[in-house]
């Protein structure tokens, strides 16, 4: 994958003393006022790194005090007494470098060390080699440290903390999870159950979430879970007729979608824990997903070798065989060069937007196909991801999409700087907001979607949960020469 080429920013624009030294006094006074000024703006100046990460991290000019950012392991906090003003966000509060320029007085600049600290530290992670490469940010120390620079608040790590509590408290005793949610104490508040029939698929996108947090069967306060679903899996996959067939069921739309993601689990699950057993399981996933591609049209449908393509389907097996990568299993070159065709052939203006399965301009297909894209390596200069993004940030979040958030919150966040921001301030609080924070359903979310009538409240939440988790999830991609180590 290439690095982002970063934006040379003209000196000019971020030198307060040299757009204004024409208009300044020269008495001694206003001298030694501008001398303050730019002793202070060296010690904030990034260490000298072969990157820039101006569009992420800019100064804040309002002296605040930071609450530091409890885990998710942690926190213990009733969320229905949380909202994101209760909250510091420093995030929000940010600003273009070339705005603290503009500043009037060097009283205004916030130069103590801990109100910075936030954005070093998040520079030397990032630039450490780290052994766990994509996965990285899954660590605890990561978690608190990326959910800062990158836009979270402690609010949104209480609301994915608030969720994984609601799923644990409804997996099923075999381990398992089920769209239709249902429990005994669920019938006053767990309401919108999903009519979907697929235990696998519903055991995935549940387990997706807790190992988006770096919970694993081995590590974290969600190990037992964890452990208890991949067992439910390994059942399953040792059931199945074909070695690998992680569909759950063969009839219905479902299958593929279920295999996809069980896929991106297992991959993960081993990338985290190098756990020998789940490597064979993860790559006899990858492999079916490889042999069910259709050779021609290049996509994955509800079976294996449809001919008729479609983007949804494929972006769920995109991230599978990215996933494997990601966690150093094999998945052949042709993968790549098959899905490239599929997405040609439903691509309009030569890539800035997608269809389903013809070419289209549909903003949740789009948002599949450029982050697609962005995976096979699409730099960020490329003409037609510049335009698809700015067609995303325009759209912004949806407030009955919680698929198309999932998938565009991945794009905008890869992309970065101030599309990004503008984008986060809006998705953030708009899920915060929205979760249950009372009864039995506390840390859910009801179904504001096209498929919640099939993917009930379970679907909602597992969505929710890892738009949210962002942050921290997978590190952002034209970042990449952050990272000493090519992924």
């Amino acid at each position: 994958m290439n690095a982002q080429s970063e934006e040379d920013l003209d000196y000019e624009e971020r030198s307060w003393w040299q757009r204004h030294r024409d208009s300044l006094g020269v008495t001694a006074c206003s001298i030694g006022v501008h001398v303050a000024l730019l002793a202070i703006m060296a010690m904030v100046v990034l260490p000298s790194k072969p990157y820039d990460l101006t569009d992420y991290f800019t100064v804040r000019t309002e002296v605040t005090t930071n609450t530091p950012l409890e885990t998710v392991d942690n926190i213990e906090v009733t969320p229905e007494k949380l909202n994101d003003q209760n909250v510091n966000d420093s995030a929000s509060l940010l600003i273009p470098t070339n705005v603290l320029a503009e500043q009037p007085s060097p009283t205004s600049v916030d130069t103590e060390q801990e109100e910075l600290q936030w954005q070093l530290d998040a520079i030397e992670y990032l630039g450490k080699n780290q052994k766990l490469g994509e996965l990285s940010g899954r660590t605890e120390e990561a978690r608190s440290i990326l959910t800062k620079a990158f836009g979270g608040t402690a609010t949104s790590e209480v609301a994915v903390s608030s969720g994984l509590k609601w799923l644990a408290n409804h997996q099923n005793k075999d381990g398992s999870w089920n769209f239709n949610h249902t429990q005994e104490d669920c019938q006053d508040s767990c309401t919108s159950p999903g009519s979907l029939n697929n235990k696998v698929g519903a055991t995935s996108m549940a387990m997706l979430c807790f190992v988006g947090a770096g919970h694993t069967h081995q590590a974290g306060k969600y190990q037992e879970q964890v452990k208890n679903g991949l067992e439910f899996l390994a059942t399953q996959y040792m059931a199945a007729e074909t070695e690998g067939d992680m569909r759950g069921i063969k009839g219905g739309n479902s299958g593929m979608y279920a295999h996809g993601i069980a896929t991106i689990v297992l991959c993960e699950l081993y990338g985290l824990s190098r756990d020998r057993k789940v490597r064979v399981i993860a790559q006899a996933c990858v492999d079916f997903t490889v042999d069910s591609q259709h050779a021609e049209n290049g996509g994955w449908r509800y079976r294996p070798n449809q001919a008729d393509g479609d983007t949804s389907v494929v972006g769920w097996q995109v991230m599978a065989v990215t996933s494997a990568k990601m966690a150093g299993l094999t998945v052949p070159g042709r993968v790549k060069v098959r899905a490239e065709r599929f997405l040609d052939s439903v691509q309009l203006e030569q890539g800035a937007f997608y269809g389903y399965a013809s070419p289209s301009k549909k903003a949740s297909t789009t948002s599949i196909g450029l982050l697609c894209r962005m995976y096979y390596g699409w730099d960020s200069k490329t003409p037609a991801l510049g335009v698809g993004v700015d067609y995303l940030s325009a759209t912004g979040p949806s407030k009955d999409n919680q698929y198309y958030n999932y998938y565009a919150t991945q794009v905008l966040h890869h992309w970065g700087g101030s599309k990004w921001k503008k984008w986060n301030r809006v998705m953030r609080p708009q899920l915060v907001s929205t979760q249950v924070t009372d009864g039995h359903a506390a840390g859910s979310w009801a179904p504001r979607d096209p498929h919640g009538r099939t993917g009930g409240r379970l679907y909602a939440t597992c969505l929710s949960i890892l738009t949210l988790e962002v942050y921290y999830r997978h590190l952002p991609l034209y970042q990449r020469k952050l990272f000493k180590k090519e992924i």
